[in-house]
């Protein structure tokens, strides 16, 4: 039920993506944007939906094998002959027209074109399935790449926040070491100065970190211009709540990824193979009816039933080593789906834990922060009126600024782990 949930889901797919194009505004760019235009300009998306599309024309020729031929032709030719012995020697001119139609179907056979047509449409399937699974993974590193680079500027701006409160406590301790005050030492402008220069060098690599995530996000969505428009941040929802078990996700995992079910139509395909081989070990045979109508100066018509069949004897024991090869690469791919199924339930066990921690990380962060920024209000307060030393309101600003990044880091890492999870599961994601 799932699998033909998915191809549904893909079909629709297709047709919105030959059917839709949509503008982007240069101002800003949001995440739906960003999964749209992925999607219609993403040279690893358009080449799943060519090669899904060539399948699907594969298949449509392969059933052309069932049905009637007819091909009509006609020749047209001008000339001189010359014999220039023999009682018939002389000169003549040629000028004849030929036209004829031939028409053959092939109306029984062992069975190989019935193979040969099967083995297309689960071809098509197959192709199908990949497709819909690089899809899910092209959406998939939008999200990741677009919410880092939010994350690279939410950082930044904490860095800057981190570097002005910096710059504070520097202004402050200089006051109070210098005239009139002078209630604290001298060596405090020491600490105070390179604490400052620490916050420079951070934001300095913060701003290292928004360029780079940004050529990353500017390649997964095919982005030619020099610059990216400005990031619109995900509207606030309520952040989503696991509503299955772990063995609920494995079961849906492995019911529903497009990639396992590609490679359970390739092992069926290769069931196909293993039964042609056996088949050409055996008898072979057709059964064709032709027709043929000359129309010329001498026209004639010709109707036939050809019935053939061959029977290999003996040839150096191709044919068996033949079965044996399709059996060995049939047992290959089995192994390899069972491996791959292991896999999935590996991939789907961490994604599940790594959502359920990073609630909770997301949740303990808001709270850090909380209490962190009360605390800096007080130790800033405390130095402003000389009952607090510096190393209490640097304690508390390093304090600030690690509740402060550790609520962007625990926001963004939820918001990929959900959509991980999606993925790993088989789920159909946003954007699609």
């Amino acid at each position: 039920m799932g699998t033909r949930m998915v191809k549904n889901r893909f079909g629709m797919l297709i047709l919105g993506l030959v059917a839709v194009s949509v503008g982007f505004a240069q101002e800003s760019l949001t995440i739906d944007q960003a999964l749209q235009r992925a999607k219609e300009r993403n040279g690893t998306v358009q080449s799943a939906i060519l090669s899904y599309r060539a399948a699907q024309k594969n298949a449509k020729s392969a059933y052309s094998a069932f049905l009637p031929t007819v091909t009509p032709s006609v020749s047209r030719e001008w000339g001189t002959s010359d014999i220039l012995t023999g009682p018939f020697r002389g000169n003549s001119d040629v000028n004849t027209t030929n036209a004829a139609i031939n028409v053959n179907w092939r109306l029984l056979d062992d069975g190989t074109r019935q193979d040969t047509f099967d083995r297309a449409k689960i071809g098509a399937r197959s192709s199908e399935f990949s497709s819909l699974q690089t899809l899910r993974n092209t959406l998939f590193g939008v999200h990741q790449r677009f919410y880092d680079a939010l994350r690279t500027q939410e950082l930044l701006r904490v860095q800057a926040d981190n570097l002005k409160r910096a710059q504070e406590i520097l202004d402050q301790t200089k006051f109070r070491a210098n005239p009139p005050i002078e209630d604290v030492p001298k060596k405090d402008i020491l600490q105070a100065e390179a604490d400052f220069q620490n916050a420079r060098v951070s934001v300095l690599q913060a701003e290292n970190r928004v360029f780079t995530s940004a050529a990353e996000l500017k390649a997964v969505l095919a982005w030619d211009e020099q610059t990216l428009p400005e990031l619109v941040k995900p509207t606030p929802q309520q952040l989503p709540v696991l509503e299955m078990t772990l063995q609920e996700a494995i079961v849906r995992g492995l019911d529903n990824r497009a990639d396992l079910a590609a490679t359970r139509e390739r092992v069926r395909s290769q069931q196909l193979n293993v039964r042609t081989a056996k088949r050409e070990s055996f008898l072979q045979y057709t059964l064709d009816a032709g027709y043929r109508r000359v129309f010329a100066d001498d026209p004639f018509q010709r109707a036939a039933l050809t019935f053939s069949a061959s029977l290999p004897l003996y040839d150096g024991e191709r044919t068996k080593t033949l079965v044996d090869a399709e059996r060995l690469t049939l047992a290959s791919l089995e192994a390899s789906l069972e491996q791959d199924e292991r896999v999935v339930r590996s991939e789907i066990e961490s994604a599940y834990t790594e959502y359920g921690q990073n609630r909770l990380r997301f949740e303990a962060s808001q709270a850090a922060l909380r209490a962190a920024q009360v605390n800096y209000n007080a130790a800033v307060e405390a130095q402003r009126e000389g009952a607090g030393n510096l190393i209490q309101v640097l304690t508390a600003r390093v304090s600030l600024t690690t509740a402060e990044s550790n609520v962007v880091e625990a926001t963004y890492d939820l918001l990929i782990s959900d959509v991980r999870l999606r993925l790993v599961t088989g789920q159909s994601l946003p954007g699609e």
